[in-house]
């Protein structure tokens, strides 16, 4: 599975037969899940779990279904403090590559020396 293909919401299946839902990210872009064992009948209980988003796509082996709202599950699993919401970025904005900064730009929009 690729790390692109991880979204908020979603459950995942690892090669072990558990699930695992995803409730976000953290500030340092870790993936925030709750999972459950193999009882398909028990509901997600165990405490949030933090992982980077390349060990989560190695274990994931295929998305199963879609959680509308997470906010329950952020609140049981006691991951408020944890889970960083997504912000819509401002159309027209861009993200710089991997390892590049922005210089700094003045108020008049020329770049600073």
């Amino acid at each position: 599975m690729s790390e692109s293909d991880i979204q908020t919401g979603w459950i995942y299946r690892t090669s072990n037969h558990q699930e695992r839902l995803v409730l976000g990210r953290d500030r340092d872009g870790r993936i925030v899940y709750v999972s459950k064992g193999r009882n398909d009948a028990a509901p997600f209980r165990n405490c949030h779990v933090r992982i980077t988003p390349r060990r989560f796509a190695q274990r994931a082996i295929g998305r199963l279904r879609q959680v509308e709202d997470v906010r329950p599950y952020i609140i049981a699993n006691k991951a408020s403090t944890v889970v960083v919401r997504e912000s819509p970025r401002p159309a027209g904005t861009a993200t710089l590559p991997e390892g590049e900064v922005a210089a700094p730009v003045a108020r008049n929009g020329v770049p600073e020396a």
